[in-house]
């Protein structure tokens, strides 16, 4: 974690992520609450089997904070999606284009279009992977 090393002063860093369960798969926990601790990063869990109120999945929880993360944007964060391309991906696009349309205004175009300048800025990144559908074999 680079963000713990070094005396500069750097921009905030939220960390969004989703899993199942605290107790069951929240992986590097203590190292990621660690740095927590030390201010490099504010981790933002959501877990879909043990959701705090209706905040089951990242999108829920990104839009639950939007005031922060508007505030963030227009200061010139950058977003990193990692994860499932068919489900989560979409829901977090969807999620960022609302809070565009609630704090400027505008229709679904007018949200689409300033998110694909952020994609276009670099400022928007996903590294996602498609989800297949499980078979049994017979």
């Amino acid at each position: 974690m680079h963000r713990l090393r070094g005396g500069a002063q750097l921009p905030p860093a939220l960390c969004y992520f989703g899993c199942d369960h605290p107790d069951a798969d929240y992986l590097h926990r203590a190292e990621l609450e660690e740095a927590e601790r030390a201010g490099a990063v504010s981790m933002r869990p959501a877990f879909s089997k043990a959701p705090a109120g209706d905040l089951r999945y990242v999108q829920h929880r990104i839009a639950a904070e939007a005031e922060e993360v508007w505030r963030l944007l227009e200061a010139g964060a950058t977003v990193r999606v990692c994860g499932d391309g068919s489900r989560m991906a979409p829901g977090v696009r969807e999620a960022f284009q609302r809070i565009r349309t609630k704090y400027e205004g505008g229709d679904a175009a007018a949200a689409e279009a300033w998110w694909q300048g952020l994609v276009a800025a670099g400022r928007y990144v996903e590294d996602v992977y498609a989800s297949t559908p499980v078979t049994s074999a017979r």
